[in-house]
Protein backbone atom coordinates (compact mmCIF):
# COMPACT_ATOMS: atom_id res chain seq x y z
CA UNK A 1 0.00 0.00 0.00
CA UNK A 2 1.37 3.20 -1.04
CA UNK A 3 1.83 6.41 1.55
CA UNK A 4 -0.87 8.33 -0.55
CA UNK A 5 -3.49 5.19 0.28
CA UNK A 6 -2.51 5.16 3.48
CA UNK A 7 -3.65 8.87 4.05
CA UNK A 8 -6.62 8.74 2.02
CA UNK A 9 -7.57 4.99 4.48
CA UNK A 10 -6.35 6.79 7.61
CA UNK A 11 -8.30 10.46 6.76
CA UNK A 12 -11.50 7.83 6.19
CA UNK A 13 -11.39 6.26 9.54
CA UNK A 14 -10.75 9.75 10.98
CA UNK A 15 -13.97 10.71 9.26
CA UNK A 16 -15.90 7.63 10.64
CA UNK A 17 -15.02 7.79 14.02
CA UNK A 18 -15.83 11.47 13.83
CA UNK A 19 -19.38 10.45 12.66
CA UNK A 20 -20.08 7.88 15.19
CA UNK A 21 -18.86 9.97 18.03
CA UNK A 22 -21.25 12.53 17.25
CA UNK A 23 -24.07 10.85 16.51
CA UNK A 24 -23.88 8.09 19.04
CA UNK A 25 -23.93 10.77 22.61
CA UNK A 26 -26.95 13.31 20.71
CA UNK A 27 -29.22 9.85 19.45
CA UNK A 28 -28.66 8.28 23.06
CA UNK A 29 -29.68 11.85 24.90
CA UNK A 30 -32.28 12.84 22.49
CA UNK A 31 -33.80 8.89 22.59
CA UNK A 32 -33.49 9.76 26.42
CA UNK A 33 -34.91 12.75 26.38
CA UNK A 34 -38.14 11.96 24.83
CA UNK A 35 -38.46 8.86 27.01
CA UNK A 36 -38.34 10.82 29.91
CA UNK A 37 -40.75 13.23 28.48
CA UNK A 38 -43.36 10.39 27.92
CA UNK A 39 -42.47 8.95 31.43
CA UNK A 40 -43.23 12.80 32.74
CA UNK A 41 -45.36 13.71 31.26
CA UNK A 42 -43.42 16.86 29.86
CA UNK A 43 -42.22 18.89 27.36
CA UNK A 44 -39.00 20.46 28.62
CA UNK A 45 -36.57 17.28 28.98
CA UNK A 46 -35.91 16.74 25.43
CA UNK A 47 -34.24 20.03 24.73
CA UNK A 48 -31.75 20.20 27.91
CA UNK A 49 -30.94 16.01 27.06
CA UNK A 50 -30.31 17.10 23.29
CA UNK A 51 -27.83 19.89 24.50
CA UNK A 52 -26.37 17.74 26.73
CA UNK A 53 -25.73 15.23 23.82
CA UNK A 54 -24.58 17.86 21.39
CA UNK A 55 -21.92 18.94 24.09
CA UNK A 56 -20.85 15.49 24.96
CA UNK A 57 -20.16 14.81 21.19
CA UNK A 58 -18.30 17.94 20.74
CA UNK A 59 -16.02 17.10 23.64
CA UNK A 60 -15.62 13.49 22.37
CA UNK A 61 -14.50 14.60 18.65
CA UNK A 62 -12.08 17.39 20.75
CA UNK A 63 -10.43 14.20 22.50
CA UNK A 64 -10.48 12.19 19.56
CA UNK A 65 -8.77 14.96 16.94
CA UNK A 66 -6.39 15.59 20.36
CA UNK A 67 -5.17 12.31 20.31
CA UNK A 68 -5.46 11.48 16.16
CA UNK A 69 -2.84 14.59 15.66
CA UNK A 70 -0.56 14.21 18.87
CA UNK A 71 2.33 12.59 17.29
CA UNK A 72 1.89 14.79 14.42
CA UNK A 73 1.78 18.03 16.61
CA UNK A 74 4.94 16.78 18.54
CA UNK A 75 7.19 15.90 15.50
CA UNK A 76 5.86 19.56 14.16
CA UNK A 77 7.13 21.08 17.36
CA UNK A 78 10.43 18.90 17.35
CA UNK A 79 11.36 20.49 13.99
CA UNK A 80 10.56 23.92 14.91
CA UNK A 81 12.60 23.68 17.63
CA UNK A 82 15.39 22.30 15.41
CA UNK A 83 15.09 25.49 12.95
CA UNK A 84 14.94 27.86 15.68
CA UNK A 85 18.27 26.70 17.21
CA UNK A 86 20.25 26.53 13.83
CA UNK A 87 18.83 30.03 13.11
CA UNK A 88 20.30 30.93 17.03
CA UNK A 89 23.78 29.46 15.56
CA UNK A 90 23.55 31.21 12.81
CA UNK A 91 22.92 34.23 14.28
CA UNK A 92 25.94 33.75 16.70
CA UNK A 93 28.62 32.91 14.04
CA UNK A 94 27.42 35.74 12.15
CA UNK A 95 27.88 38.02 15.15
CA UNK A 96 31.71 36.17 15.39
CA UNK A 97 32.45 37.05 12.28
CA UNK A 98 31.57 40.49 11.88
CA UNK A 99 34.05 41.06 15.47
CA UNK A 100 36.55 38.94 13.96
CA UNK A 101 36.15 36.49 17.05
CA UNK A 102 35.45 33.21 14.83
CA UNK A 103 37.22 30.82 17.25
CA UNK A 104 39.86 29.58 15.09
CA UNK A 105 43.51 30.29 14.31
CA UNK A 106 44.96 31.97 11.54
CA UNK A 107 48.06 31.75 9.70
CA UNK A 108 49.73 35.02 11.70
CA UNK A 109 48.91 33.85 14.87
Amino acid sequence: MSKKEKKILRSFMMITQISITMLVPIFISGWLGTWLNRLFGTQIIFPFMLLLGIGAAFKNVYILTKSFYEADMKKEHEQLDYMKGLTEKREEAAGEHETGKTGTKGIDD
